[in-house]
């Protein structure tokens, strides 16, 4: 009797261990995986654009080209700084910002790049004011005609318009790395591009 409780005790063991195993990979399968495509409110680029070939100056008065959009994951977003309707959308991207907290290394490489289309040489402090209001880890970036609409048309923003709404503008997400990956229209919940911004993570 006790032979055999001693061939049924590693087997025993052996199941438990298992389920234990098995329990736990379920549990961290769910918590890191990344959401299905169907489940992004954004439109996914079949193949990530490249970015290049214009020349902006950002809030600091330093020039601002694909370079610059390297190490940081960036929503881009064409507009007047102090046009109502941006604000509403800067708000909104603000409150998504502030979602990733549950991620600190993401939040901390997660910005808005704002591309103020009514530019004044002479309003280079007053813009950097404008959008560190919003937060200072923010950006707003300006340059001539030509240069914005470079810029808009790699990345599919129309940039002939000076005003913003949260309804139909069309915010960007550009990677680390310079490449276009996805485009927001209509975005209205915070909760859900923070998650969407997960899903390329």
């Amino acid at each position: 009797m006790k032979l055999r409780q001693k061939k049924i005790a590693p087997k025993l063991l052996f199941a438990l261990f298992a389920v234990l195993i098995f329990i736990a990979s379920y549990y961290l399968g769910n918590q890191y995986a990344r959401p299905l495509v169907k489940d992004i409110s954004a439109t996914v680029l079949p193949r990530p654009e490249k970015t290049g070939g214009f020349t902006l100056t950002d809030k600091n008065g330093k020039p601002f080209t694909a370079e610059s959009f390297k190490n940081f994951w960036n929503f881009v977003i064409v507009g007047n700084l102090y046009d109502g309707g941006c604000d509403s959308l800067l708000r909104l991207y603000v409150s998504a910002w502030n979602n990733l907290a549950i991620k600190p290394a993401l939040q901390k490489t997660t910005r808005i790049v704002f591309v103020h289309t009514n530019a004044d040489p002479e309003e280079a402090e007053k813009l950097k004011q404008a959008i560190e209001f919003y937060n200072p880890v923010f950006t707003a970036v300006s340059g001539d005609e030509r240069e914005t609409q470079k810029l808009g048309k790699q990345i599919g923003l129309y940039t002939n318009s000076a005003g913003c709404s949260p309804e139909n503008t069309v915010v960007a997400l550009i990677n680390p790395e310079g490449y276009l990956l996805a485009l927001f229209t209509g975005a209205d919940d915070p909760a859900q591009i923070a998650r969407d911004l997960q899903y390329f993570n």
